[in-house]
């Protein structure tokens, strides 16, 4: 059975809820699970690993506030990743400051949802977004296609002949296909034939001007096919001179255009504001990544949200529109005015610009906003705004929201982006844990903690997978969220091997096995490999220890896979495939790496009651799993009701908070029944 099909029975879009708290995570499901398919995360890192496998989710729901790795970490890490940086995220989150959300939307998030959050207003942004973002893969889609449509109106060209008079004498098969007329239909008669009466006044009379007095003319213009569809055609009509110098005939030579025309116009759309005209954050995008370097101010209307609750949102829109039409005209040839979101508005200097002169722009501009008030009828409306200016930097979208965030904090009418403005958060955090994982590996601080795993036929506790953690100088317990770090900083493997030593040594305190995650870092690197291979082979060891290994990464690597785990097996360890069902499968492939076991995935075990989907695919997972020869593990099992679940579908074990949480030493002596 193809696993890939098997597993493909909801067509629905796919959205990645994240959120530390589970009661937020029920609202959310509770509003969208009937319509759209469900993946969870409750940390940021699990959060990335899921929108970075192989089925990222369509839409992510993403909570700022989260232990570890915050919502804004998790926003960055997809946006600058080309595979997820489609992806629109919307941020779920008490936080309504407006610096907060000029962070969020320098970042790339698309929306926020402040909590505690209106049902009916979570569907209709969800879907609003989703349909956004189709539009813009549609848009990719035909953008891509653009350099085709133009290589095929090279080789496809529309020729026909006509006599001085242009009556037709000849068309080719081009023609017939574009026109919908047979020759016999159009030979005889003129080129009026094909007139679209609306085309540009006089186009025709200077097109007939220029080729009876014996010159070329090019031009792109409308016709009318037969059924009376608009063409759009760029043209080339030559003549052809007799011996005496006298016209002979004209020759046409021309390439079908519609679909260039409808493309732009398109893209026009897509990168204009619809309620000032002004170009987007699409458009400017575009600009900065063509611009090289440049000046950009980003301009915000303070407390804006009073304006829209005070004098209504028909005024406020009447003063959006009115502080586009002044930025515009006030900015004139010195730069180009966009509207990027909301209240927020941006100037980009033209041909690079004069930093000196393009400041006592933005302040003429801010004062003059502020002088004259913003009559919307019966209402005389005043403003104040805030700017931020960048000059020269590179990444100036997020440079100047920085400035103009440092301007409100400072209550400045503007302030221009400096080094000192941006603390390179990012670079410190990873220099901070790499120290602190360098420090815990030297002080015997990376250690594993036990999670009990349940066989559902018996209920009794009989093995278990050790997880690992950091105890901190404090003796707190670090969760997983700093392996990101160690896998950036080569710390990772060495992560490993300190987990499997202490394992190993821990196995007389047990009976049954032990699982130990891998991941591909582990796998290709040889010391690893060799060190693992050493462990499994000393006496009683490798046929009490089951190796983990993550599906999205390992199936994707699987020659090496394979080969390792044909290796470790002659050392009697089984395998399993963890997270089974967050990413692509190919049951072939695991047949022929003889997998032992199949976790399935969190995601689909935490939604197992109130979604009949993941219900579905468990039991697919399950019926698979049998049909191969594999056993399956329940993950995330957090309650009484899901256990339920879990046996009832044949599931042969399962862990999770509710059945025991993971622990330093194991809570008993499991034996195989």
């Amino acid at each position: 059975m193809n696993k890939d099909k098997s597993l493909s029975l909801n067509p629905r879009p796919t959205i990645l809820v994240v959120d530390d708290l589970p009661e937020n995570i029920h609202g959310l499901l509770e509003a969208l699970k009937d319509d759209y398919g469900i993946m969870v995360a409750t940390e940021g890192m699990r959060a990335v690993e899921l929108a970075q496998g192989p089925t990222p989710p369509d839409l992510v729901l993403l909570d700022v506030r989260m232990p570890g790795m915050d919502g804004y970490e998790v926003c960055r890490r997809l946006k600058s990743d080309p595979r997820t940086a489609g992806i629109p995220i919307l941020f779920v989150t008490i936080v309504e400051a407006s610096i907060e959300k000029i962070r969020g939307f320098s970042m790339g998030a698309a929306d926020f949802i402040t909590k505690p959050f209106d049902i009916d207003e979570v569907r209709a942004r969800v879907k609003t977004h989703l349909e956004l973002s189709r539009l813009r893969r549609a848009l990719e889609g035909r953008v891509k296609r653009l350099s085709e449509y133009r290589h095929a109106t090279d080789v496809s060209n529309i020729v026909f002949r006509t006599d001085p008079h242009g009556v037709i004498t000849f068309v080719n098969d081009a023609f017939v296909q574009t026109y919908g007329y047979t020759r016999e239909e159009v030979i005889g008669k003129t080129s009026r034939i094909l007139k679209d009466p609306d085309a540009a006044p006089g186009l025709h009379r200077e097109l007939w001007n220029t080729i009876l007095g014996g010159a070329i003319w090019r031009g792109t213009y409308s016709n009318l096919t037969k059924c009376g569809e608009v063409i759009y055609i760029n043209n080339t009509i030559v003549p052809i001179l007799d011996a005496d110098g006298a016209i002979r005939e004209f020759i046409s030579t021309s390439v079908n255009v519609t679909h260039l025309i409808k493309q732009e116009e398109l893209i026009r759309e897509q990168t204009t504001d619809a309620l000032t005209g002004l170009p987007n954050r699409v458009k400017l995008m575009q600009d900065l990544a063509n611009a090289g370097p440049s000046i950009l101010g980003m301009i915000n209307i303070d407390q804006f949200k009073a304006i829209n609750d005070f004098y209504g949102l028909r005024n406020g829109d009447k003063v959006l529109l009115e502080i586009g039409e002044r930025l515009q005209k006030m900015s004139g040839a010195d730069a180009q005015a966009y509207r990027i979101g909301g209240d927020l508005f941006a100037l980009l200097s033209k041909n690079g610009g004069d930093a000196e002169r393009f400041e006592q722009l933005i302040d003429r501009i801010i004062k003059y906003l502020e002088s004259e008030a913003i009559d919307c009828g019966e209402d005389k409306i005043n403003i104040r705004v805030t700017a931020g200016i960048c000059s020269g930097a590179d990444n100036p979208y997020t440079h100047a929201a920085l400035a103009l965030e440092r301007a409100r904090i400072e209550r400045r009418d503007y302030l221009i982006y400096t080094d000192q403005m941006q603390i390179k958060s990012h670079y410190k955090d990873n220099i901070h844990w790499s120290q602190k994982i360098r420090s815990a590996l030297a002080d015997g601080r990376i250690v594993p903690f036990y999670q009990p795993i349940i066989d559902n036929r018996s209920g009794k506790v009989v093995k278990y997978e050790a997880l690992m953690r950091m105890i901190d100088e404090e003796g707190n317990v670090i969760p997983p969220s700093f392996l990101g770090v160690a896998k950036r900083t080569r710390q990772y493997t060495a992560l490993t091997r300190t987990i499997i030593e202490q394992v190993v040594k821990a196995l007389p305190e047990s009976e049954g096995e032990m699982s130990i995650n891998l991941t591909v870092e582990d796998i290709i690197d040889a010391n690893t490999v060799s060190f693992i291979a050493e462990k499994l082979s000393q006496p009683g060891v490798g046929s009490r220890i089951v190796l983990e290994i993550t599906e999205s990464e390992g199936i994707e690597s699987y020659e090496e896979v394979r080969q390792f785990v044909n290796r470790m097996k002659g050392y009697g360890c089984h395998f399993a495939i963890d997270d089974f069902g967050s990413g692509y499968s190919n049951f072939v492939h695991l047949l022929r790496l003889k997998i032992d076991y199949l976790k399935i995935d969190g995601s689909i075990i935490m939604n197992i009651i109130d979604n009949p989907d993941s219900e579905v695919i468990a039991r697919v997972i399950v019926d698979a799993a049998r049909r191969l020869g594999m056993r399956t593990v329940a993950e995330f099992v957090g309650s009484a009701e899901i256990q339920a679940k879990v046996v009832e579908l044949g599931i042969d074990f399962s862990q999770g908070f509710y059945l025991g949480k993971p622990a330093p030493q194991t809570l008993g002596t499991p034996r195989h029944d």
